[in-house]
Protein backbone atom coordinates (compact mmCIF):
# COMPACT_ATOMS: atom_id res chain seq x y z
CA UNK A 1 0.00 0.00 0.00
CA UNK A 2 1.19 3.60 -0.75
CA UNK A 3 2.22 5.74 2.07
CA UNK A 4 -0.27 9.09 2.56
CA UNK A 5 1.04 11.79 2.34
CA UNK A 6 0.38 14.57 5.48
CA UNK A 7 0.30 18.45 5.84
CA UNK A 8 3.45 18.46 7.81
CA UNK A 9 5.17 16.69 4.79
CA UNK A 10 4.12 19.24 2.82
CA UNK A 11 5.23 21.42 4.54
CA UNK A 12 8.90 20.50 5.32
CA UNK A 13 8.83 20.36 1.08
CA UNK A 14 8.59 23.93 0.88
CA UNK A 15 10.12 24.53 4.94
CA UNK A 16 7.29 26.47 5.66
CA UNK A 17 4.22 25.86 8.66
CA UNK A 18 1.82 23.40 8.73
CA UNK A 19 -0.92 26.56 9.31
CA UNK A 20 0.55 27.79 5.60
CA UNK A 21 0.00 24.68 3.89
CA UNK A 22 -3.26 24.53 5.62
CA UNK A 23 -4.07 28.51 4.37
CA UNK A 24 -2.68 27.64 0.90
CA UNK A 25 -4.94 24.05 0.46
CA UNK A 26 -8.34 25.65 1.91
CA UNK A 27 -8.00 29.62 -0.43
CA UNK A 28 -7.24 30.98 2.76
CA UNK A 29 -5.55 34.82 2.92
CA UNK A 30 -1.75 34.88 4.47
CA UNK A 31 -0.18 33.20 1.48
CA UNK A 32 0.99 34.65 -1.85
CA UNK A 33 -1.25 33.38 -4.90
CA UNK A 34 2.21 31.68 -6.31
CA UNK A 35 3.00 29.83 -3.35
CA UNK A 36 -0.60 28.61 -3.03
CA UNK A 37 -0.51 27.55 -6.55
CA UNK A 38 2.59 25.94 -6.01
CA UNK A 39 1.43 23.55 -2.82
CA UNK A 40 -1.50 22.78 -4.54
CA UNK A 41 0.46 21.24 -7.48
CA UNK A 42 2.25 19.09 -5.07
CA UNK A 43 -0.33 18.37 -2.85
CA UNK A 44 -2.12 16.83 -6.07
CA UNK A 45 0.80 14.66 -7.03
CA UNK A 46 1.43 13.00 -3.67
CA UNK A 47 -2.11 12.45 -3.74
CA UNK A 48 -2.59 14.66 -0.19
CA UNK A 49 -6.25 16.26 -1.36
CA UNK A 50 -7.70 12.07 -1.60
CA UNK A 51 -6.17 11.19 1.62
CA UNK A 52 -7.76 14.40 3.13
CA UNK A 53 -11.50 13.71 1.42
CA UNK A 54 -10.86 10.15 2.89
CA UNK A 55 -10.69 12.11 6.73
CA UNK A 56 -13.86 14.05 5.30
CA UNK A 57 -16.10 10.79 4.54
CA UNK A 58 -15.15 9.20 8.36
CA UNK A 59 -17.45 12.14 9.46
CA UNK A 60 -20.39 12.22 6.93
CA UNK A 61 -22.17 10.99 3.49
CA UNK A 62 -22.65 13.15 0.42
CA UNK A 63 -24.80 11.03 -1.45
CA UNK A 64 -22.93 11.79 -4.62
CA UNK A 65 -21.53 8.91 -7.13
CA UNK A 66 -18.55 10.23 -9.38
CA UNK A 67 -18.84 8.69 -13.29
CA UNK A 68 -15.50 9.15 -15.31
CA UNK A 69 -15.79 8.67 -19.07
CA UNK A 70 -12.58 8.89 -21.47
CA UNK A 71 -13.42 11.82 -23.86
CA UNK A 72 -12.56 9.48 -26.84
CA UNK A 73 -15.71 7.40 -25.73
CA UNK A 74 -17.99 10.46 -26.40
CA UNK A 75 -19.33 9.69 -29.63
CA UNK A 76 -22.71 11.95 -29.66
CA UNK A 77 -26.48 10.91 -28.51
CA UNK A 78 -26.07 7.36 -30.40
CA UNK A 79 -22.62 6.33 -28.30
CA UNK A 80 -23.32 3.27 -25.91
CA UNK A 81 -22.05 4.78 -23.33
CA UNK A 82 -23.87 8.17 -23.15
CA UNK A 83 -27.08 6.16 -23.61
CA UNK A 84 -25.88 3.74 -20.33
CA UNK A 85 -25.00 6.86 -18.78
CA UNK A 86 -28.29 8.37 -19.06
CA UNK A 87 -30.15 4.95 -17.82
CA UNK A 88 -27.52 4.87 -14.89
CA UNK A 89 -28.13 8.35 -13.77
CA UNK A 90 -31.91 7.57 -13.51
CA UNK A 91 -31.31 4.04 -11.83
CA UNK A 92 -28.60 6.01 -8.91
CA UNK A 93 -31.20 8.74 -8.49
CA UNK A 94 -34.39 6.18 -7.71
CA UNK A 95 -31.83 5.08 -5.18
CA UNK A 96 -31.60 7.73 -3.90
CA UNK A 97 -28.06 9.47 -4.96
CA UNK A 98 -27.22 11.78 -7.39
CA UNK A 99 -24.45 10.72 -9.99
CA UNK A 100 -21.22 13.79 -11.17
CA UNK A 101 -20.07 13.48 -14.24
CA UNK A 102 -16.59 14.04 -15.41
CA UNK A 103 -15.00 13.85 -19.08
CA UNK A 104 -11.24 12.43 -18.81
CA UNK A 105 -9.28 13.72 -21.61
CA UNK A 106 -5.54 12.10 -22.63
CA UNK A 107 -3.99 14.75 -20.95
CA UNK A 108 -5.11 14.12 -17.25
CA UNK A 109 -4.93 10.62 -18.29
CA UNK A 110 -1.48 10.59 -19.16
CA UNK A 111 -0.54 12.82 -16.56
CA UNK A 112 -2.63 11.01 -14.04
CA UNK A 113 -4.69 13.79 -12.65
CA UNK A 114 -7.66 12.55 -10.30
CA UNK A 115 -11.02 13.62 -11.18
CA UNK A 116 -11.94 16.67 -9.15
CA UNK A 117 -14.58 15.19 -7.74
CA UNK A 118 -12.79 12.71 -6.47
CA UNK A 119 -10.08 14.38 -4.72
CA UNK A 120 -12.36 17.13 -3.53
CA UNK A 121 -13.86 14.40 -1.32
CA UNK A 122 -17.27 15.35 -3.07
CA UNK A 123 -18.35 11.75 -4.00
CA UNK A 124 -19.16 8.31 -1.77
CA UNK A 125 -18.22 5.79 -4.73
CA UNK A 126 -16.73 5.98 -8.35
CA UNK A 127 -17.31 4.54 -11.98
CA UNK A 128 -15.17 4.74 -14.47
CA UNK A 129 -16.84 3.97 -17.29
CA UNK A 130 -14.90 2.73 -20.79
CA UNK A 131 -11.18 1.47 -21.48
CA UNK A 132 -9.06 3.54 -19.08
CA UNK A 133 -5.18 2.79 -18.85
CA UNK A 134 -3.53 0.48 -16.54
CA UNK A 135 -1.18 3.77 -15.90
CA UNK A 136 -4.28 5.64 -15.22
CA UNK A 137 -6.11 3.31 -13.07
CA UNK A 138 -2.75 2.82 -11.09
CA UNK A 139 -4.23 5.76 -8.92
CA UNK A 140 -7.06 3.98 -7.44
CA UNK A 141 -5.28 0.78 -6.14
CA UNK A 142 -5.51 2.32 -2.43
CA UNK A 143 -8.34 4.14 -3.37
CA UNK A 144 -10.21 6.01 0.01
CA UNK A 145 -13.40 5.26 -1.62
CA UNK A 146 -15.00 2.35 -4.03
CA UNK A 147 -14.56 2.26 -7.40
CA UNK A 148 -16.04 -0.07 -10.10
CA UNK A 149 -15.17 -0.31 -13.81
CA UNK A 150 -17.75 -0.54 -16.25
CA UNK A 151 -17.12 -2.18 -19.40
CA UNK A 152 -14.01 -3.41 -18.75
CA UNK A 153 -11.04 -5.07 -16.76
CA UNK A 154 -7.35 -4.65 -15.46
CA UNK A 155 -5.38 -7.37 -14.33
CA UNK A 156 -2.71 -5.42 -13.01
CA UNK A 157 -5.38 -3.71 -11.16
CA UNK A 158 -7.64 -5.91 -8.36
CA UNK A 159 -10.84 -3.28 -8.89
CA UNK A 160 -14.15 -5.03 -9.62
CA UNK A 161 -15.55 -4.62 -13.00
CA UNK A 162 -19.38 -4.99 -14.63
CA UNK A 163 -18.22 -6.65 -17.90
CA UNK A 164 -20.51 -8.17 -20.73
CA UNK A 165 -19.67 -11.72 -21.43
CA UNK A 166 -17.30 -10.68 -24.50
CA UNK A 167 -15.48 -14.40 -25.35
CA UNK A 168 -18.95 -16.06 -25.44
CA UNK A 169 -20.30 -13.61 -27.14
CA UNK A 170 -17.31 -13.41 -29.61
CA UNK A 171 -17.74 -17.46 -30.24
CA UNK A 172 -21.67 -16.99 -30.63
CA UNK A 173 -21.37 -14.70 -33.74
CA UNK A 174 -18.62 -16.70 -35.01
CA UNK A 175 -20.56 -19.89 -34.67
CA UNK A 176 -23.74 -18.64 -36.55
CA UNK A 177 -21.57 -17.69 -38.92
CA UNK A 178 -19.99 -20.90 -39.82
CA UNK A 179 -23.32 -22.62 -39.50
CA UNK A 180 -24.51 -20.52 -42.52
CA UNK A 181 -21.68 -21.84 -44.53
CA UNK A 182 -18.95 -19.09 -44.18
CA UNK A 183 -15.39 -20.73 -43.86
CA UNK A 184 -13.62 -17.16 -44.35
CA UNK A 185 -13.98 -14.59 -42.10
CA UNK A 186 -12.57 -11.37 -41.06
CA UNK A 187 -12.35 -9.26 -37.96
CA UNK A 188 -12.74 -5.99 -37.75
CA UNK A 189 -11.49 -3.99 -34.44
CA UNK A 190 -7.91 -2.85 -33.07
CA UNK A 191 -7.37 -5.92 -30.76
CA UNK A 192 -4.91 -4.33 -28.29
CA UNK A 193 -7.26 -1.28 -27.86
CA UNK A 194 -9.40 -2.76 -25.15
CA UNK A 195 -10.49 -5.85 -23.19
CA UNK A 196 -13.75 -6.23 -24.50
CA UNK A 197 -12.58 -6.25 -28.33
CA UNK A 198 -9.79 -8.71 -27.52
CA UNK A 199 -12.09 -10.87 -25.93
CA UNK A 200 -14.38 -10.55 -28.78
CA UNK A 201 -11.41 -11.77 -30.83
CA UNK A 202 -10.33 -14.66 -29.17
CA UNK A 203 -14.17 -15.78 -28.97
CA UNK A 204 -14.15 -15.21 -32.42
CA UNK A 205 -10.92 -17.25 -32.79
CA UNK A 206 -11.78 -19.85 -30.56
CA UNK A 207 -14.69 -20.53 -32.46
CA UNK A 208 -12.17 -21.37 -35.75
CA UNK A 209 -10.00 -22.64 -34.36
CA UNK A 210 -12.80 -25.11 -33.24
CA UNK A 211 -13.77 -25.91 -36.90
CA UNK A 212 -10.19 -25.92 -38.12
CA UNK A 213 -10.58 -22.65 -40.16
CA UNK A 214 -7.62 -20.64 -40.61
CA UNK A 215 -7.52 -17.03 -39.80
CA UNK A 216 -5.45 -14.81 -42.61
CA UNK A 217 -3.93 -12.23 -40.61
CA UNK A 218 -4.34 -9.90 -43.64
CA UNK A 219 -8.23 -10.28 -42.33
CA UNK A 220 -7.73 -8.60 -39.11
CA UNK A 221 -8.91 -4.94 -40.04
CA UNK A 222 -8.22 -1.87 -37.49
CA UNK A 223 -10.95 0.11 -36.83
CA UNK A 224 -8.58 2.64 -35.07
CA UNK A 225 -5.24 3.86 -33.70
CA UNK A 226 -3.88 2.92 -30.43
CA UNK A 227 -4.92 6.33 -28.84
CA UNK A 228 -8.66 5.30 -29.76
CA UNK A 229 -9.26 7.35 -32.81
CA UNK A 230 -11.07 6.21 -34.77
CA UNK A 231 -8.74 5.63 -38.93
CA UNK A 232 -9.88 4.52 -42.50
CA UNK A 233 -10.27 0.92 -42.92
CA UNK A 234 -7.81 -0.60 -45.02
CA UNK A 235 -9.27 -3.87 -46.86
CA UNK A 236 -7.55 -6.62 -48.06
CA UNK A 237 -6.67 -7.99 -51.43
CA UNK A 238 -8.45 -11.27 -51.21
CA UNK A 239 -11.99 -10.34 -49.16
CA UNK A 240 -13.83 -12.86 -46.87
CA UNK A 241 -17.08 -13.85 -47.27
CA UNK A 242 -17.95 -12.44 -43.81
CA UNK A 243 -16.61 -10.13 -41.16
CA UNK A 244 -17.19 -9.85 -37.38
CA UNK A 245 -17.50 -6.11 -36.37
CA UNK A 246 -16.53 -5.07 -32.38
CA UNK A 247 -19.22 -3.12 -32.35
CA UNK A 248 -22.43 -1.71 -34.08
CA UNK A 249 -20.90 1.78 -34.99
CA UNK A 250 -17.87 0.03 -36.52
CA UNK A 251 -20.44 -2.41 -38.52
CA UNK A 252 -22.33 0.65 -39.82
CA UNK A 253 -19.42 2.61 -40.89
CA UNK A 254 -17.61 -0.27 -42.48
CA UNK A 255 -20.96 -1.53 -44.22
CA UNK A 256 -21.17 1.97 -45.49
CA UNK A 257 -17.72 2.01 -47.02
CA UNK A 258 -18.11 -1.99 -48.97
CA UNK A 259 -20.79 -0.27 -50.19
CA UNK A 260 -18.83 2.05 -51.79
CA UNK A 261 -16.79 0.13 -53.68
CA UNK A 262 -19.88 -1.89 -55.08
CA UNK A 263 -20.22 -4.46 -52.64
CA UNK A 264 -23.45 -5.64 -51.97
CA UNK A 265 -24.17 -6.72 -48.08
CA UNK A 266 -24.97 -9.38 -47.45
CA UNK A 267 -24.74 -10.95 -51.15
CA UNK A 268 -20.72 -10.58 -51.23
CA UNK A 269 -20.24 -10.25 -47.94
CA UNK A 270 -21.80 -11.14 -44.28
CA UNK A 271 -21.55 -8.74 -41.37
CA UNK A 272 -22.17 -9.46 -37.69
CA UNK A 273 -21.50 -7.28 -35.02
CA UNK A 274 -22.32 -6.50 -31.13
CA UNK A 275 -24.27 -4.12 -28.39
CA UNK A 276 -27.97 -4.04 -30.41
CA UNK A 277 -27.52 0.16 -30.85
CA UNK A 278 -29.20 2.41 -32.95
CA UNK A 279 -26.37 1.99 -35.56
CA UNK A 280 -27.33 -1.41 -36.12
CA UNK A 281 -31.15 -0.45 -37.18
CA UNK A 282 -29.89 2.53 -38.89
CA UNK A 283 -27.73 0.55 -41.41
CA UNK A 284 -29.18 -1.00 -44.49
CA UNK A 285 -29.77 -3.77 -44.44
CA UNK A 286 -29.91 -4.00 -40.67
CA UNK A 287 -27.33 -5.21 -39.02
CA UNK A 288 -27.45 -9.28 -36.85
CA UNK A 289 -26.06 -8.65 -33.57
CA UNK A 290 -25.57 -9.33 -29.94
CA UNK A 291 -27.75 -7.92 -27.85
CA UNK A 292 -25.93 -6.44 -24.49
CA UNK A 293 -28.63 -6.01 -21.62
CA UNK A 294 -28.29 -2.61 -21.19
CA UNK A 295 -30.96 -2.71 -18.16
CA UNK A 296 -28.98 -5.64 -16.51
CA UNK A 297 -25.70 -3.99 -17.06
CA UNK A 298 -26.90 -0.97 -15.32
CA UNK A 299 -28.87 -2.83 -12.58
CA UNK A 300 -25.93 -5.07 -11.26
CA UNK A 301 -23.68 -1.86 -11.59
CA UNK A 302 -25.84 0.10 -9.09
CA UNK A 303 -26.79 -2.76 -6.67
CA UNK A 304 -22.58 -3.37 -6.44
CA UNK A 305 -21.30 0.16 -5.91
CA UNK A 306 -23.70 0.94 -3.17
CA UNK A 307 -23.02 -2.13 -1.55
CA UNK A 308 -19.49 -1.48 -2.52
CA UNK A 309 -20.07 1.99 -0.53
CA UNK A 310 -21.65 0.28 2.49
CA UNK A 311 -18.58 -2.03 2.41
CA UNK A 312 -15.57 -0.78 1.32
CA UNK A 313 -13.62 -4.20 1.87
CA UNK A 314 -16.09 -6.34 0.27
CA UNK A 315 -14.85 -7.96 -2.93
CA UNK A 316 -17.12 -9.08 -6.35
CA UNK A 317 -14.44 -9.13 -8.81
CA UNK A 318 -15.28 -9.26 -12.51
CA UNK A 319 -19.36 -10.23 -12.68
CA UNK A 320 -20.18 -11.11 -16.21
CA UNK A 321 -23.34 -10.24 -17.80
CA UNK A 322 -25.03 -12.50 -20.65
CA UNK A 323 -26.18 -11.64 -24.06
CA UNK A 324 -28.03 -13.02 -26.61
CA UNK A 325 -28.44 -13.30 -30.51
CA UNK A 326 -30.35 -10.35 -32.58
CA UNK A 327 -31.18 -11.66 -36.48
CA UNK A 328 -31.78 -9.23 -38.93
CA UNK A 329 -30.90 -9.04 -42.86
CA UNK A 330 -26.74 -9.18 -42.97
CA UNK A 331 -25.96 -12.59 -43.12
CA UNK A 332 -26.09 -14.43 -46.55
CA UNK A 333 -26.68 -18.23 -46.30
CA UNK A 334 -23.74 -20.22 -48.12
CA UNK A 335 -25.67 -23.31 -47.54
Amino acid sequence: MSKKTSMEEIAKIFNVSKVTVSKALNDKEGVSEELRKTIKEKADELGYFANSAAKSLKLNKNFNIGVVIPLRFIGGSSSFYFETYTKLVMKLTELGYSVMLEILNPDQENNKVFPDMYKNGKIDGLIIMGQSSDSYLSLFTDAYLPVLLFDFYSYNHHLDCIVVDNFTSGYKVTEHLIKKGHKEIGFVGNIYSTSSIQDRFLGFYRALLGHHLILDNEHIISDRDDSGHFIPFVLPKHMPTAFVCNNDQIAYEFVNELKKLNYNIPKDISIITFDNTLYSQKSSPKLTTICVNVDDMVEMTSKIIVKKMNNKDKRYNEVLIQTELIERNSICDLK
